[in-house]
């Protein structure tokens, strides 16, 4: 009996261990079945013209949310691209081929298991991009052929033999120059002030170019010189940025930019302009010499988490010498559906190098261009400089800010809130300056304003925002906040006492609301920035630059125009005409009256308006 039994538990055990297998394969399948579910996603897309004939060779870039570069490549003969194996998030495109004005989409969902499907329409008046999402269906062999050459999915090495043909291996390697295009542009106007975002010249030419060396590296390259009809020689500057485009085996390299500007030079006309040209030999007015030079880097330490940080050093002469160093970071925490926290840090000089890698960019007008408008964008912010005692000076300001924003479909609300401490601060001056000390009076030799340095102060603020995208053509906004600024005294101040900042200026917070609008105009092309930013009255707001939000909070009527004009003769390329009207309204001039009839202007903003031709090729 005992083998029979022995029998029967043998094969009771091996019935068990059969259950416990099969239950095992049925777990394995159920999770091989959940790790075969799409995580991924798709960019596909189309350039046509206006007619609807498919464009070869145009350029199409891909970046992410953080403004970071993602994979570029080119359309093939019908006009496709893709990038494959997307991983879940918002992306922007930009487009562009020579004789037509360039393209770009932004907040492009790539979604798990769908394709966001683009036709890109390109024309020499209105380009545009339409976005779709559909289900993967059969496809066919053209589209699987542009799909195995997405740069998303492109090997990065290659196993080449030794008797590899020589012929045939230079076509594997990369052009030396490729995506190449400039841009020039000769603009007039008003000057402006010298670090308000413009290059302040009443007459100049600017240039920009931007090419890819060896199909890794970017190269963009501006300059500008310009001519003041008023005090002589005004503007000459270069800047140059260079990033690499892939991440190799670590993190990705730093991005560099290097700026060199000199601004002013000698004139006998400046004798009864410049408030301090009496301390300058003969009553002419030196050159303000500035060079800089940043370097940005990226990193996601863990997921969810991205980190932006960097350094700029800034060296201004004018017959003295100042320098600063300028450390500054950025962390974006993703929660997903619930938004994201954004904390930003800066000490010293602004933080240009945040400002212009937000999404948006901070110049709106240029978008679809940014790789032309960065560094021109960079030769147009200059160091803060101002005297002290008659000492050269630079404005350091401390900042600490942080930010939440959500974006749901086509709406983004935002709310940020900083404190900032600020060394050698500045308010712009005009009018009879004679009350003010002469010691803490600047005069850059270009602006229609002086500088006077109010010393060092604190002050804090918030701001909350949302902004619509109404459709492709037309983008609206709206916000509201309370900033720390400056109130200038009521009635008569003492002559005597205004040698003293704090006898005709008190901080107190101030409101300020804002309105923002982008769109496109139908048929012409036009395409229009609005801004319009109320403060309180006789409130003076030195302007503080949000790096955790994409809303533009100036005080004053602002309006940018860009008309595209039509090709000519099959010229290559395309001309645009464009327009910039600050401060209209001439808000923010509060006056201060010194009694004995004496009158000063503190001005935050001045009024400039100005106008030029771009020719894109």
């Amino acid at each position: 009996m005992k083998p029979v039994l022995a029998g029967r538990q043998f094969a009771s055990v091996t019935t068990l261990a059969g259950l416990v297998a099969g239950l095992l394969v049925s777990s394995g399948t159920l999770r091989a079945t959940d790790l075969s579910l799409p995580i991924t996603g798709e960019l596909l897309g189309t350039v046509v013209d206006g007619t609807g004939v498919p464009q070869m060779g145009a350029s199409v870039r891909v970046l992410n949310k953080y403004r970071r570069f993602i994979g570029r490549t080119m359309t093939n003969t019908d006009g496709r691209f893709a990038f494959a194996g997307l991983a879940p998030d918002l992306y922007s495109v930009q487009v562009s081929l020579a004789s037509f004005l360039p393209a770009s989409h932004d907040r492009i969902e790539v979604k798990p298991g769908l394709d966001s499907v683009l036709q890109i329409h390109l024309a020499t008046l209105l380009s545009n991009i339409q976005v779709s999402y559909r289900v993967p269906t059969a496809m066919s062999e053209d589209w699987k052929w542009v799909l195995r050459s997405s740069p998303a999915t492109r090997p990065i090495n290659r196993l080449l033999p030794d008797d590899f043909p020589a012929a045939q291996e230079s076509k594997v390697r990369p052009r030396v120059f490729s995506d190449t295009h400039a841009m020039l542009s000769v603009s007039g106007g008003d000057g402006g002030l010298i670090d308000a975002d413009d290059s302040g010249i009443d007459l100049g030419t600017s240039f920009a170019l931007s090419t890819n060396v060896l199909g890794k590296n970017q190269l963009q390259v501006a300059g500008v010189i310009g001519q003041n009809a008023e005090f002589g020689p005004a503007t000459v500057a270069l800047c140059a940025i260079y990033s690499r485009n892939d991440t190799g085996m670590f993190a990705a390299p730093p991005e560099i930019t290097l700026t060199m500007a000199q601004i002013g030079g000698l004139s006998s006309q400046l004798t009864n302009n410049a408030p301090n040209a009496s301390a300058i030999n003969g009553g002419g007015v030196p050159a303000l010499r500035s060079m800089s030079l940043s370097m940005y880097e990226v990193a996601d330490p863990i997921d969810n988490v991205h980190l932006e940080y960097g350094l700029t050093g800034e060296t201004v002469e004018y017959l003295q010498h100042a320098s600063r160093i300028s450390p500054f970071a950025r962390i974006t925490v993703d929660l997903g559906r619930a938004g994201s926290i954004i904390a930003a840090y800066s000490d010293g000089g602004r933080p240009d190098e945040l400002s212009a890698h937000q999404q948006p960019p901070a110049s709106g007008i240029d978008a679809g261009n940014d790789d032309l408008s960065a560094p021109l964008q960079s030769l147009s912010r200059l160091p803060q400089v101002s005297n002290q005692n008659g000492r050269l000076q630079l404005q350091r300001t401390q900042n600490y800010e942080v930010g939440y924003k959500k974006v749901t479909g086509s709406r983004t609300y935002a709310v940020s809130g900083f404190s900032e401490r600020v060394s050698n601060g500045r308010v712009n001056v005009t009018g009879d300056l004679a009350p003010l000390d002469s010691g803490d009076l600047f005069f850059d030799g270009i602006s229609p304003v002086s500088t006077y340095n109010i010393g060092n102060y604190d002050r804090s603020g918030f701001l909350a925002s949302v902004d619509q995208r109404v459709n492709d053509m037309m983008e609206v906004g709206a916000g509201y906040g309370r900033l720390g600024g400056f109130t200038a005294g009521n009635g008569s101040v003492n002559a005597s006492s205004l040698s003293s900042p704090a006898a005709f200026l008190s901080e107190s917070q101030h409101n300020l609301a804002t309105v923002n609008l982008k769109t496109t105009a139908p048929h012409v092309g036009t395409r229009i920035i609005f801004n319009y930013g109320w403060i309180d009255p006789r409130a003076i707001i030195p302007r503080h630059i949000f790096t955790t939000q994409d809303m533009i909070a100036t005080p004053g009527f602002n309006i940018l125009l860009r008309q595209p004009l039509p090709s000519f003769f099959g010229i290559p390329g395309h001309l645009e005409l464009t327009a910039d009207l600050r401060n209209l309204l001439a808000d923010g001039y509060t006056p201060i009256n010194a009694g004995n009839g004496q009158q000063l202007l503190a001005v935050e903003t001045p009024r400039a308006i100005r106008g030029g031709l771009k020719f894109t090729f």
